[in-house]
């Protein structure tokens, strides 16, 4: 599968502060790329620094060519949400056809329908002749959204895209970036703290921490790499137990007098049973209990 996006060695430093070092992933065509870290990771620098906001080192490639901020035929074709702005005394639909207007070699001889077709596609075309000011939060995110993509991109890059979304308005933005990819092959590189997001959406995670991707692949590989059990036996759970269990290498935690959860287990799961049956305790119960997202913020 092509790459759209290639980014290789990024590093941005603010001073002596080193925020991304030694950044590395691609992003494949009509592939979604969920974007996680915690607060202050760098989600939104890096994103910022890929599109040329930003001065860094390293290299960025988009279609296969060195991505130049000031090359306009190709920023044209990458949808952004980051730090978006409107005019907020004027109307949706005008938001929108001022940045038509604005954009080199188009043919805006539709534009009008092109606009309309857009916001019906975010959920806002009864909407379309009201000022921005009037808009809450989550439709000003919807607006956000039908911006990046009035040139049709190929790459979009989404920056918190459900932030102030309610329960509907996260249901249309996900089936919209679904439909994008799935009938357009759009490419989507999007961040979040919502996990649960990320993993209905993504085929691929880029984790980043500390300034470096602590995880680069699928969610799939990802949940393979980190089983997690509940083990429920006869007898306490005893701090003898916990830290025989560890001498085998084994990442547990007591969660009730006699429950044990194991972290990592496809590497330790048969090593604490090997102990737990040294020990002659009764094994009653073992419950799959997976989270691979979360276990990556842990």
């Amino acid at each position: 599968m092509e790459n759209i996006l290639e980014v290789r060695h990024l590093q941005k430093a603010f001073g002596r502060h080193e925020v991304l070092k030694d950044i590395n992933f691609t992003v494949g065509q009509g592939k979604i790329v969920g974007l996680l870290g915690k607060n202050g990771s760098g989600k939104t620098t890096l994103m910022k620094s890929v599109l040329g906001l930003l001065n860094h080192s390293g290299e960025v490639y988009f279609e296969g060519k060195k991505l130049d901020a000031k090359d306009t035929h190709a920023m044209n074709r990458i949808g952004v949400l980051v730090d978006t702005a409107f005019f907020e005394d004027m109307t949706a639909f005008d938001n929108l056809e001022i940045l038509l207007m604005s954009t080199p070699h188009r043919d805006n001889s539709n534009r009008k329908k092109n606009i309309m077709e857009l916001l019906k596609f975010v959920g806002l075309d009864e909407n379309a002749r009201e000022r921005v000011k009037g808009f809450s939060f989550g439709m000003k995110q919807r607006l956000a959204l039908a911006q990046a993509l009035l040139n049709e991109p190929k790459l979009l890059i989404l920056d918190e895209p459900f932030v102030g979304l309610d329960p509907l308005g996260i249901t249309i933005v996900k089936e919209k970036l679904t439909e994008l990819c799935s009938k357009k092959q759009a490419s989507i590189i999007f961040s979040s703290h919502q996990l649960s997001e990320v993993e209905e959406l993504s085929e691929e995670l880029v984790v980043i921490e500390d300034g470096h991707v602590k995880y680069f692949g699928t969610y799939a590989d990802l949940a393979r790499q980190n089983k997690e059990y509940r083990i429920i036996t006869d007898k306490e759970v005893t701090e003898e137990l916990l830290d025989c269990l560890k001498s085998y290498g084994c990442d547990v935690k007591k969660i009730s007098e006699r429950q044990l959860h194991l972290s990592h287990g496809e590497k330790t799961l048969d090593p604490a049973l090997c102990c737990l049956h040294e020990r002659k305790f009764t094994i009653y119960e073992i419950i799959r209990e997976d989270r691979p997202l979360e276990t990556l913020f842990s």
